[in-house]
């Protein structure tokens, strides 16, 4: 018996229902703590298991059967509020959190349900009580506290008493807020709505730091309070973070007295400054002991110009797309392992395109996809096509009888400009085909008449592109906040290429062989189980739905062609390496969806900002986005609306001493969707 279930059984036998908390924190694993709350003994023994050495929490609830806690932050203010009243606070259960501090847990009453959740702070801010009475938790006994490193203890191990009427009273009359500062913008309680969020939180934030001095810590412990309080619905802790540690770079002015008539000298923008993105780097160590990694992408990059993970994620990718229907995942029957990904890398020296020809001969050699040239029967393997259109790739399926198809453009270009084409359906259809949608034609004639339902066939989609030429293209694809950004996977050049080198031949016919019989063991299993999905519990939330279910597949890919018969934590772990660095190439890449032309060269101007900690030279900008390749007139358009509409300023007069720079004012506001 572990230490949750060891508390958790004696609380719940008390009434008070149980969740399991992170490890060392005060995190809930799952958002829906308030649903999942128990006392259900066989629940709470089925979480001892499933999460190991996790913390647990006590679950508030208004309702007659439930239970509220007393929660006293600063030391010996039990004392203080005994001293005020005149009265004992009761010999109820109680929790020492840390010495001087704790909860009292006390039995709802219809006085303490009509009080509700109330507090008090000082005059710095900080909490010095609170009353948690209607979802909300505290940390239980035996649970690490995450700063002390000590454990929780019962201070006094006794039944749950009501609190007395003098004691919900006194919380009543002392419900007293955080003091007004007398800036209005930080003794705002107006609701944030979506659309505003991040501008408003950083503007917030920066008169925090210029009136009250916030350092960084400091900003976003405020930030993430104004965030819950004011944000509908709130911003992501990543983001609130990101927005504190670029405002705690802001210079703090000192106030003087009032100086009269002296003309002020305009001052130098102070835009947004934050460290630089950092260049996103492929976990290559999760390609070791594959076979695909030991019988293709080792062997041929050990003597030739050509970067693992560029042959390594295409030929996951059609591995996936040919086992899609004849292997599943348990509990997951409805998961196609579809896999849409784009290549980027500078022209010439990644060699995106003969990487990903190589995965296609590999996989060609072990008897499981072809190019669709010529293919009357596909007889149950992976077509590879260049379709120009949705229909016609349908026609094509429907033809050959394949029910697993990759689209291969060796250049983005091509698949870009079919898509933009003004009666064109493709990138609709590929929103559809990627989840396996209903994919079909059927009001034409019966020649061009197609039909497949839904979850009978997949597809994916293998693309190319050079690092110059990503931006302008794919902001045109994911324009008008499709959800093609989240359906795709960015392979992004490694920061240092490596030098040229004459290419040499490699005979990987006795590795195919190998992946061959491993891919034949899958499908005659075909059912993998998920061992333990703890870890993707603990990471769906940053990484979000869609980036979830890549994982499930690539961890899906990894227990196949590492051999095993299920899908265990080494798998997982894999694949959300991956994953982690997919979310790193997004965030380097900032890739803004765009409706024009002017939209989109105005992001990568954005871009090109966020990437470099916020501010960049004119010659930097320049060398980097060519506004002599735009035309003066687009550019300066571009260029001058975004420096009028506020997000971005110049600084500096142009001397060596004093360069002349663009700075970024605003952070664009994330889509929520």
């Amino acid at each position: 018996m572990g230490i949750f279930q060891e508390v958790a059984v004696s609380l719940a036998g008390r009434g008070v229902p149980i969740i399991p908390l992170r490890p060392r924190t005060k995190i809930a694993f799952m958002n829906n703590w308030p649903e999942i709350a128990t006392t259900d003994l066989a629940k709470l023994v089925q979480w001892d298991q499933d999460f190991l050495d996790a913390n647990a929490a006590s679950v508030a609830f208004a309702r007659p059967d439930g239970v509220w806690f007393l929660e006293i932050d600063k030391p010996g203010y039990q004392e203080e509020i005994e001293r005020q009243t005149g009265h004992k606070i009761p010999p109820t259960l109680m929790v020492r959190s840390s010495p001087g501090r704790g909860h009292f847990y006390f039995k709802q009453t219809p006085a303490s349900i009509a009080m509700g959740n109330v507090q008090a702070k000082d005059e710095q801010g900080k909490e010095l009580w609170s009353a948690r009475v209607d979802n909300r938790y505290v940390v239980a006994p035996g649970s690490i506290h995450p700063t002390t490193q000590l454990r929780y203890e019962f201070l006094r191990d006794a039944p749950i008493l009501e609190a007395p009427d003098w004691l919900v009273q006194w919380c009543k009359s002392s419900n007293k807020p955080a003091p007004k500062t007398g800036v209005s913008e930080l003794d705002s309680t107006e609701p944030i709505i979506e659309g505003g969020r991040n501008n408003a939180l950083t503007s917030i934030l920066g008169k925090a730091r210029q009136v009250l001095s916030m350092d960084r810590e400091q900003l976003f412990q405020y930030g993430l309070s104004v965030n819950e309080k004011r944000c509908q619905p709130p911003l992501t802790e990543n983001e609130v973070r990101t927005i504190a540690t670029s405002v705690s770079n802001y210079k703090v002015v000192e106030t003087g007295g009032l100086v009269f008539a002296q003309p002020e000298p305009t001052p130098e923008p102070e835009g947004l400054r934050f460290q630089p993105v950092a260049y996103p780097k492929f976990p290559r160590w999760v390609i070791n002991g594959t076979s695909i990694g030991e019988g293709l992408v080792l062997p041929i990059c050990k003597v030739n110009s050509r970067y693992p993970e560029f042959m390594f994620m295409p030929a996951m990718a059609l591995m996936l797309n040919y086992i899609a229907t004849k292997v599943k995942i348990v509990g997951k029957e409805n998961l196609i392992p579809s896999f849409f990904m784009v290549n980027i890398g500078r022209k010439g020296r990644v060699i995106k395109s003969s990487s990903v020809n190589d995965a296609i001969a590999y996989l060609a050699t072990a008897g499981v996809v072809k190019y669709a040239g010529g293919v009357k029967n596909a007889e149950g393997k992976t077509l590879v096509w260049t379709a120009g259109s949705a229909e016609g790739l349908g026609l094509e399926m429907t033809r050959t009888n394949c029910k697993n198809a990759v689209l291969f453009y060796d250049e983005l270009g091509t698949l870009t400009s079919k898509a933009m084409i003004k009666e064109s359906s493709l990138k609709t259809n590929l929103l559809q085909m990627y989840e396996s949608g209903i994919f079909a034609n059927t009001i034409k004639s019966r020649k061009e008449t197609f039909s497949f339902e839904p979850r009978t066939y997949c597809t994916s989609l293998i693309a190319n592109t050079t690092d110059k030429n990503f931006h302008s293209l794919w902001s045109k694809m994911s324009g008008e906040s499709s959800g093609m950004d989240e359906r795709f996977f960015f392979l992004y050049q490694p920061e240092i290429l490596d030098e040229l080198k004459p290419y040499k031949e490699i005979n990987t016919v006795e590795g195919s062989a190998v992946t061959r019989k491993l891919i034949e063991k899958a499908i005659l299993q075909q059912w993998y189980h998920i061992v333990d999905d703890t870890p993707l519990e603990r990471e769906i939330n940053t990484l979000g739905n869609r980036t979830m279910s890549r994982v499930e597949k690539m961890a899906l890919y990894f227990a196949i062609d590492l051999g095993k018969d299920e899908i265990d934590e080494e798998c997982i772990e894999r694949a959300l390496a991956i994953a982690k660095y997919e979310v790193a190439v997004k965030a380097y890449l900032t890739v803004f969806e765009s409706t024009t032309v002017e939209g989109a060269l105005q992001g990568e101007i954005i871009q090109l900002l966020q990437r470099n900690g916020g501010a960049v030279t004119t010659r930097e900008l320049a060398r980097a986005l060519h506004p002599e390749r735009h035309g003066t007139y687009l550019w300066n358009r571009v260029y001058g609306g975004l420096i009028q509409a506020g997000w971005i300023a110049e600084s500096g007069n142009g001397t060596k001493g004093e360069p002349r720079q663009v700075i970024l004012m605003r952070l664009p506001e994330k889509d929520d969707e």
